[in-house]
């Protein structure tokens, strides 16, 4: 994941200024990911081969390919290991493109036809980490409980 913020700056920064994302940029933080892969292998190719088809998938509905790279390249830093996780994934970057749609509306009065996908990707994989590592309320409830 230290890949992924060290990127995250110029990338947002680029796709923000002309809605495209560099490759220099993907080629950077794909070398550097799968050179962390050699040291730690992947829990799951099938995640990310059905990431690689969804991205497609989605490219062909209206999404940026830079955009649809980055997404591959997050789930293959984040080693997700299994197909709940990238669904937990795909739900915080949307939830981050969504709070990301409505400040745009605030801020210019109208309604965006495209967003900067990037800082969304990086937002929700922000999201799915803080929910991957925090505890669940029955955890917690379980907790309060014996500890009386």
């Amino acid at each position: 994941m230290f890949v992924l913020a060290i990127f995250a700056i110029p990338v947002c920064i680029s796709d923000w200024r002309y809605r495209r994302i560099p490759n220099i940029y993907l080629i950077f933080m794909l070398y550097l990911v799968l050179a962390i892969r050699l040291f730690f292998p992947l829990n799951s190719i099938a995640v990310i081969s059905g990431t690689a088809v969804c991205a497609v998938l989605l490219c062909k509905v209206g999404m940026g390919a830079g955009d649809a790279k980055l997404l591959v390249i997050t789930a293959l830093a984040l080693n997700l290991p299994n197909f709940g996780a990238l669904l937990l994934l795909a739900t915080c970057v949307y939830a981050a493109a969504i709070l990301q749609i409505i400040l745009m509306w605030l801020y210019s009065a109208q309604l965006p036809r495209s967003i900067p996908l990037a800082f969304a990707i990086f937002s929700g994989s922000v999201l799915y980490l803080a929910a991957d590592m925090s505890t669940s309320l029955r955890q917690y409830a379980d907790a309060l409980v014996n500890s009386w």
